[in-house]
C-alpha cells in the first residue's frame, strides 16, 4: 500500500472516533445551534431511556420478593405436612408411635379391645409343695417337678391344683393356671371372718376339723391348711389334723369342710321344706293283737 492510502484511512479511522464520543462543548453547540423541537425530541428520547431502566431495575426488585413468597409457600406446606392429621384413636397415627423401634416389643402380644373394661382379678398364690417324680417308661426314666399350689383372692374363692414340668417354674405357672380354673366359693360369717359353725372334711384318709374362733384369735392350724383358709378369707378359726398328714388330702379336706359350710339362712330354709318321708301311724299292742286274730280267723275258713 501507498504512504499516502495509509494517511487516510488514518484520518477516517479518527474522524470515526470523533463522531462516536463527542466532548460536552460540542454537544452544547451543537444542541444551541438545533431548533427547539429536536431538543424536544431528544429530551424525550432520554426520558424513556431512563423509565425503561427504572422499570428494569424495578422488575429486578421484585424478582427476589416472589422468590422469598415461594420460600413461604414451601416453608408452609412443609409444616402442614409435619402436623399430625386429625385422627380418632383407632386411625393409624398412635400405631405408628407403638412400632416405633424403641416402643415396638416384639413378643408382647396386643391388646384385645373387646377386654379393654375387664377388671383383672387379683388373686394370691402359695406353694404347699415341691417334688421330684419319676416317670419309668421303655426308654428309661423320665424326671419332672410335681408343683402343689393353691389360689384364692381372699373374699371367699380358693382352689387348688397340681402341676408337672421339667423345669419347676414352668410347674408352678402351669398349677396356677389350673388352680384359677378349680376355684369353689365359701362361706364366711359376718362380722368375725371365721366359719359358721364346727365341721370335718375327708379326704382319702385325711380328715380334717374345722371349728369357729372368737375375734381376734387368728388362725390355729398347721401349714397346709393355714394357707387354704387364708386364701379363703378366713382369720379367725381352730382346726386339727384327725388321719394323714398328706399335703394333698389335707388340702382337698380342708376345701371339702369349707364347701360343706352353710350359714343361719340356708339352715333354717331347709328346716321349713316338707319332708318326703311317709311316717307310719304307731300301734299299740292291743291292735297287734286284733291283727294277729282276723289273720288267724282268716287262715281256718281257708282251710
Amino acid at each position: 500500500m501507498n504512504e499516502e492510502e495509509i494517511k487516510n484511512e488514518e484520518l477516517e479511522v479518527k474522524k470515526t472516533a470523533n463522531e462516536e464520543v463527542k466532548t460536552t462543548p460540542e454537544v452544547k453547540e451543537e444542541v444551541e445551534n438545533k431548533p427547539e423541537n429536536e431538543v424536544e425530541e431528544v429530551k424525550t428520547e432520554e426520558t424513556k431511556t431512563t423509565e425503561d431502566e427504572v422499570k428494569s431495575e424495578e422488575v429486578k426488585v421484585e424478582e427476589p420478593q416472589t422468590t422469598e413468597d415461594e420460600v413461604k409457600s414451601e416453608e408452609v406446606k412443609v409444616e402442614e405436612t409435619k402436623k399430625p392429621s386429625k385422627a380418632t384413636p383407632h386411625t393409624a397415627a398412635p400405631i405408628a408411635d407403638e412400632f416405633l423401634p424403641e416402643n415396638f416389643n416384639p413378643f408382647e402380644r396386643p391388646a384385645n379391645p373387646r377386654f379393654a373394661n375387664r377388671r383383672e382379678q387379683e388373686f394370691e398364690e402359695k406353694i404347699i409343695q415341691i417334688k421330684r417324680v419319676i416317670k419309668v417308661t421303655k426308654g428309661g426314666r423320665r424326671f419332672k417337678f410335681s408343683a402343689l399350689v393353691v389360689v384364692g383372692d381372699k373374699k371367699g374363692k380358693v382352689g387348688y391344683a397340681i402341676g408337672k414340668h421339667i423345669e419347676v417354674p414352668e410347674a408352678i405357672r402351669k398349677a396356677v393356671r389350673q388352680a384359677r380354673k378349680n376355684l369353689v366359693s365359701v362361706k364366711i360369717a359376718e362380722g368375725a371372718d371365721t366359719v359358721p359353725h364346727e365341721v370335718i372334711g375327708h379326704a382319702g384318709a385325711a380328715r380334717v376339723m374345722i371349728k369357729p374362733a372368737a375375734e381376734g384369735k387368728g388362725v390355729i392350724a398347721s401349714d397346709v391348711v393355714r394357707a387354704v383358709v387364708e386364701l379363703a378369707g378366713i382369720r379367725n378359726v381352730y382346726s386339727k389334723n384327725l388321719g394323714t398328714n398328706n399335703p394333698l388330702n389335707v388340702v382337698i379336706a380342708s376345701i371339702d369342710a369349707l364347701v360343706k359350710m352353710r350359714t343361719n339362712d340356708e339352715i333354717s330354709q331347709l328346716k321349713a321344706k316338707p319332708s318326703k318321708r311317709v311316717v307310719k301311724p304307731e300301734t299299740t299292742t292291743e291292735q297287734k293283737k286284733e291283727v294277729k286274730d282276723s289273720e288267724d280267723q282268716k287262715e281256718s275258713k281257708g282251710e
